[in-house]
């Protein structure tokens, strides 16, 4: 009852508490113009009303799959958490309002006729409160949907996928950062992540040796995605789609 009273009343608080104070610095507002130009053309959207799709789901859940899938079904322009902070840093510009810049980014792309799917994990309840806001005040449908997998997969997903281009954007000239090999890099850096916001999805089951069990989802979700298996995700997708279509 707490958590739902939560999801209902911290939106307006961070309307007020945060929105209306917040601005961003020409740095940032560099960041947001060159990923907007990036974009390009914007996919149009098929559905009858403007709709945000704000992902779900720790590092390696198929959270990333999900969104490209869905996108197409939809008509929606897929937004990377990791896209923009990659472009913050190239404006030598911390990280701390990437939420903002995701945010605007998604107004802006419906205002041109798109809809957004969020490709970055929104199990933080401040950072569904500030979307949630940014959407009623936009009058844009705004559904969550969660992913996961089993854990095993997961960790193999971050071992055994190429993300050399993409970490040596995001980690630009700062090579001090890394101390490892560099074919290892990008593997380290997934796996880092996921064992940090592992506490955040899963809970421990001291049964049997210990185990970790996934929590049920933090809010009301659209649906809730095992991508385990390739055929049966994709199944699920094309249902969300049936539901927003």
């Amino acid at each position: 009852m707490l958590a739902q009273l939560m999801e209902a009343v911290l939106p307006s608080i961070i309307g007020v508490m945060v929105h209306r104070k917040e601005k961003l610095t020409l740095k940032e507002l560099a960041a947001q113009k060159s990923f907007l130009a990036k974009l390009g053309v914007i996919q149009k959207r098929r559905t009858d009303e403007p709709i945000i799709v704000a992902m779900i789901g720790l590092t390696g859940s198929g959270k990333s799959s999900v969104s490209q899938e869905l996108s197409k079904l939809i008509g929606a322009t897929v937004i990377e958490g990791d896209d923009i902070r990659i472009e913050l840093r190239k404006q030598g510009e911390a990280y701390e309002r990437a939420r903002a810049l995701a945010e605007n980014i998604s107004i802006k792309v419906v205002e041109q006729g798109g809809n957004v799917i969020l490709d970055s994990d929104f199990i933080d309840p401040k950072k569904r409160a500030s979307i949630r806001e940014k959407a009623r005040k936009a009058h844009i449908r705004l559904v969550f949907i969660c992913t996961y997998a089993d854990l095993d997969v997961m960790i193999g997903r971050a071992l055994t996928a190429d993300y050399k281009n993409s970490m040596d954007d995001f980690f630009g000239g700062a090579s001090s950062q890394w101390k490892g090999s560099e074919q290892s890099k990008g593997a380290v850096v997934k796996l880092r992540e996921m064992w940090r916001r592992i506490p955040h999805h899963y809970r421990w089951e001291n049964k049997v040796g210990g185990r970790w069990v996934i929590k049920n989802p933090p809010c009301k979700v659209l649906a809730d995605i095992d991508t385990t298996d390739e055929k049966k995700w994709k199944e699920e997708v094309r249902n969300c789609a049936d539901e927003l279509l």
